[in-house]
């Protein structure tokens, strides 16, 4: 309850735009969230951002609820595991590296259920604006807290692009956030979506429709939205991150610093994302070549299904 009561004072408000990175798995939302993890003026949540249920879904949120219901909707069921057991990343060599996640999830319900009741709750960014208060103040071990000042937070939730009602709701809670999505070169996409999960990617032309859908999205909302709406290749920005996280920050309105180049778990190096055997840190060039382990007319096949609307995304 001292705990509890401490935090309540000197509670660091949460309320600024979120920059919602989103597109198909295996195409390098992991590592731009980690790009962002060390900046002092974001608050980059470290994992996957799992507001809906499921995750893809924005999340609804009845004004007339109240708090215990509102935080049913957002609480992310991930958070109680990752306290348990920390933040492992595996890597396919077998090594595999663990690191700690300090979030008790039933002291962040609490401070969740106390900031609630103390701010008048007019919309649903109010709500949201208190939820993610009481998630990077109830996280104790969150080096970047009390860095700033804060210009946005940070967030990866896989295949929300996919679907236009996801997109506008998360744009009427956060008319003022930006929406990022990044389109994988389909082979190399392809190979790495095996390699993780075969039995999910095993229908060769279903798995391709999945990648289509995202980027024809993606590629949509960037015609229709302009500039809330940033979409680039994977390829571009592992080849050329400097030039890419340069354009985030001035998209997103932060400055230009080394975090950026450095991908981290809570200020910490971290290895890439990978279904294959990663060994060293840093931002790692050796995915581009995953295509290879396809076989030829597999390759072929997808080149001609996708390989047009690949080379369109620029």
């Amino acid at each position: 309850m001292r705990l509890l009561e401490r935090r309540l004072s000197t509670a660091i408000p949460v309320d600024q735009p979120l920059v919602l990175v989103s597109q198909v798995q295996r195409s390098g939302g992991t590592l731009l969230s980690q790009l962002f993890d060390g900046h002092p003026q974001l608050h980059a949540h470290p994992y996957e951002l799992k507001l809906g249920k499921p995750k893809e879904v924005w999340p609804r949120l009845d004004l007339g609820g109240g708090p215990e219901t509102w935080w049913k909707t957002l609480y992310e069921f991930d958070v109680r595991r990752l306290f348990d057991q920390g933040y492992e990343k595996y890597s396919a060599g077998g090594a595999s590296e663990t690191f700690p996640f300090l979030l008790p999830l039933q002291f962040q319900r609490r401070l969740f259920l106390r900031l609630a009741e103390q701010r008048a709750i007019r919309s649903e960014r109010d709500v949201l604006d208190v939820y993610f208060t009481s998630y990077f103040n109830a996280w104790l071990d969150n080096q970047n807290l009390y860095a700033g000042p804060k210009r946005a937070i940070t967030g990866f939730t896989p295949r929300l692009v996919a679907d236009r009602a996801q997109v506008d709701a998360f744009f009427a809670a956060y008319p003022d956030g930006r929406l990022v999505s990044l389109v994988r070169e389909p082979s190399s996409w392809l190979a790495s979506a095996l390699r993780h999960h075969p039995e999910g990617y095993a229908d060769i032309d279903e798995a391709l429709g999945v990648w289509r859908a995202s980027t024809n999205a993606a590629l949509e909302a960037r015609s229709q939205l302009g500039d809330r709406v940033f979409v680039c290749t994977y390829e571009r920005l592992v080849q050329s991150t400097g030039d890419v996280m340069r354009e985030l920050a001035l998209l997103i309105g932060i400055d230009f610093l080394p975090t950026l180049l450095e991908p981290t778990f809570n200020g910490m190096p971290i290895r890439a994302d990978s279904a294959f055997e990663i060994v060293e840190h840093g931002v790692v060039t050796s995915p581009l070549d995953r295509a290879a382990t396809l076989a030829p007319e597999v390759r072929l096949h997808v080149d001609e299904q996708l390989g047009a609307l690949y080379a369109s995304v620029g």
